[in-house]
């Protein structure tokens, strides 16, 4: 079997069935569907008996927390590869699962882009780099909603931390690239991503655990040359919009244009003259 999609969910009725819907109209076929319930009481598994048949297996039981049942949902897995589709979240076209499969070789981690709210009631593309490095890391790394995962990276790896209670995927991932692991971006969303999952609504302790993740598996000195780099990197985009703006003035205004070109011209000449009085010293 190709893949396993793994489906979480607590008390999200309306919004897992739109999470089941959209994979049950996938043209691609070679996958089955694990639906982990956390004992929800608001409908939602009369809407995961609604979409039995679509289903390999499901349940519906306590767990102690996102990642004990996403680890749950591991197990269960038959498929080469695991991909995380969780309630509320849904598949973009009926031909994400062909095209990222079929685009994705035969590296260890696939992944793609995402859409999620603009916040005007519209929609906002999400391209993510075509490399996956470790300096998003020190952010927010890359949608956990858009990766394809191995099967045996778990086996080799461990599952996820359950330690961790808002960044165990992000740091999954972390170790993943740290083992050496290949990567290709596809690009084309995967996901609607529907912000409101447990590390954005738990974002004070999002820093720490990161934080914690990254001193105990990078060397120090590693760490410290990726925060300059992230530094340098949010500094050049809070610059670069100041650079287009003062471009865009220089080439509107030509007595702009002119005193550039003397301050050239000067700065040029007064160069000359001191190599020129360095010469005859």
């Amino acid at each position: 079997m190709r893949l396993s999609i793994v489906t979480i969910n607590l008390n999200q009725a309306a919004g897992l069935t739109k999470t089941l819907a959209s994979v049950a109209a996938q043209t691609f076929r070679d996958f089955e569907h694990i639906v982990v319930d956390d004992g929800s009481d608001d409908g939602s598994v009369d809407a995961i008996r609604a979409h039995a048949s679509a289903l390999t297996n499901w349940v519906s039981e306590p767990d102690t927390g996102i990642f004990n049942a996403m680890n749950k949902g591991v197990r269960r897995a038959r498929g080469e590869y695991v991909y995380f589709l969780n309630s509320g979240d849904w598949l973009t076209a009926p031909t994400v699962l062909a095209d990222m499969l079929g685009r994705g070789g035969d590296e260890d981690i696939v992944y793609g882009d995402f859409l999620r709210p603009d916040g005007r009631g519209g929609t906002r593309y999400c391209r993510q780099p075509d490399r996956m490095t470790m300096a998003p890391y020190l952010d927010w790394g890359y949608c956990h909603q858009t990766i394809f995962y191995r099967r045996r990276l778990f086996e080799e790896l461990g599952g996820y931390d359950e330690s961790l209670k808002v960044v165990a995927d992000w740091e999954f991932t972390v170790r993943a690239l740290l083992a050496r692991c290949t990567a290709r971006h596809v690009p084309l969303a995967v996901a609607f991503y529907d912000a409101g999952g447990s590390s954005e609504t738990n974002m004070a302790s999002v820093p720490r655990e990161r934080r914690v993740v990254l001193e105990r598996l990078l060397p120090q000195a590693i760490l410290h040359d990726l925060e300059q780099l992230r530094d340098a990197t949010i500094e050049l985009a809070r610059l670069r919009p100041l650079a287009t703006w003062q471009e865009a003035v220089r080439e509107s205004n030509i007595f702009i244009s002119l005193a550039m070109v003397a301050r050239w011209w000067l700065t040029c000449r007064l160069g000359r003259r001191h190599v020129s009085k360095g010469g005859r010293a």
